[in-house]
């Protein structure tokens, strides 16, 4: 769309509005923060099932696409049955999908439910009594602590009496949480439904969406699109599905290390590992601090075997099952990789901290892709250690110039010869 006839006018009234846009932007998102992430809370809300069917979309569709592949070179060799194949494929990858879910559904809800009375009788028959001893020892052996603990005595009693009284709050925000993931599973449900008819129709939105692309941007733009969302999506599709099979392999050999040191709640634990392994760095940690804490209230004297037997597991997964699986999937530093994990944690939960790491990278290989065209336009070199060397000025066509050190003889005779203002300007074309 034209305003002026005159294209420079037009491409100064786009810089201009492009520029108070950005401003305005920056404007609203430093001083009015609760409003703008209020409203994209409210949209992401409203985007959930949407949402989780384009990730189980993604998910299930290289499962659809092998059962296609094998369909096509067995069963319908003579003739092909694009729709026959896509429903038998959207088939098994649904199968497998409820099928894996049950299984873990299967393996935690009985063993929790016949978990409790064994965690109840831990914490009234061993710890309490454990803790009691304990206290009743310290006071008797430092009579200055009894003291303390006398005189912040009436503060303890009324502290309880506040937590008595504002239990009805309490229950309340425990039944906004229950009501939270209730809603969230019906979400999923709905989304395993988007995801269908996603699978079902893909190639269809495909050819809309590189139709609305090529539509909207010039040649020069939609093409490296192109080729950033194809290796974007190998890239996404080999770290899911390698992390996916890492912590499936931790969760076996954690159920094995338990049944062979004989800890308790084996399968219980190794779930829990298994599942929060997906998030790097620091998942490990935030599966075995709940996994200490119920090998603790069953048997206190493993849980320092425990701990070293998780370490020993997490530091084979880093340096040896992790990186042969995904190897250099992931593309970004381990620097990038926390910075990921902090932010995306920090604005989406625990869903952020999973999908965090892939997301960064793909800014990350978007940004990559923009720096080497940019310094290829400059002729300048694409290595990063290039830019590492210290002392030096980079050339306008990628030549390294020595910097000169400026001494007081040196100045003077600059001065002397009036060449002082242009020994800048002369370094840098030479």
């Amino acid at each position: 769309m034209r305003f002026f006839d005159n294209k420079r006018y037009n491409k100064i009234f786009g810089y201009c509005f492009a520029f108070i846009t950005v401003v305005l932007l920056v404007v609203l998102f430093l001083f009015q923060w609760d409003t703008v992430s209020s409203f994209f809370k409210n949209i992401l809300n409203v985007l959930e099932p949407v949402l989780w069917g384009l990730v189980i979309a993604f998910i299930m569709n290289s499962m659809v696409k092998r059962t296609e592949i094998i369909l096509s070179k067995t069963v319908f060799r003579k003739k092909a049955h694009p729709k026959i194949s896509r429903a038998i494929g959207i088939a098994v990858a649904s199968v497998i999908i409820i099928a894996v879910i049950t299984l873990v559904i299967m393996a935690v809800i009985p063993q929790i439910i016949s978990s409790i009375p064994g965690i109840y009788d831990g914490l009234i028959n061993e710890v309490y009594p454990a803790v009691e001893t304990w206290l009743t020892k310290l006071l008797d052996d430092y009579p200055s602590i009894a003291s303390v603990v006398s005189s912040e005595l009436d503060n303890i009693t009324s502290y309880l009496s506040s937590f008595v009284s504002n239990l009805a709050s309490q229950l309340s925000t425990l039944l906004t949480s229950l009501l939270s993931f209730a809603n969230s599973v019906k979400n999923f449900i709905l989304g395993f439904f988007v995801a269908i008819y996603f699978l079902a129709s893909k190639e269809v939105l495909q050819m809309q969406a590189k139709k609305l692309i090529v539509a909207l941007f010039p040649e020069r733009i939609y093409h490296p699109i192109f080729t950033f969302t194809s290796s974007t999506n190998h890239a996404l599709l080999g770290f899911i599905y390698g992390k996916i099979l890492d912590s499936i392999i931790i969760g076996c050999l954690c159920a094995v290390g338990m049944l062979i040191l004989q800890m308790p709640y084996g399968m219980i634990i190794s779930i829990i590992i298994g599942i929060t392994n997906i998030i790097p760095i620091f998942g490990p940690f935030i599966g075995a601090i709940p996994s200490a804490i119920l090998v603790l209230i069953a048997e206190p004297n493993k849980v320092i075997w425990f701990v070293i037997f998780i370490l020993v597991l997490q530091q084979i997964d880093g340096n040896i099952i992790g990186p042969k699986i995904l190897g250099n999937s992931i593309g970004i530093s381990s620097f990038w990789v926390l910075i990921s994990i902090i932010v995306c944690g920090n604005l989406f939960g625990i869903v952020g901290m999973i999908i965090g790491v892939p997301l960064f990278a793909v800014i990350f290989d978007l940004l990559s892709a923009i720096v080497r065209r940019n310094l290829t336009r400059k002729n300048m070199p694409t290595e990063t250690s290039y830019y590492s060397m210290a002392g030096v000025n980079i050339g306008s066509e990628g030549t390294i110039i020595p910097a000169v050190e400026v001494t007081e003889s040196t100045q003077d005779v600059a001065i002397a010869d009036g060449t002082e203002g242009n020994s800048t300007e002369a370094s840098g074309e030479d």
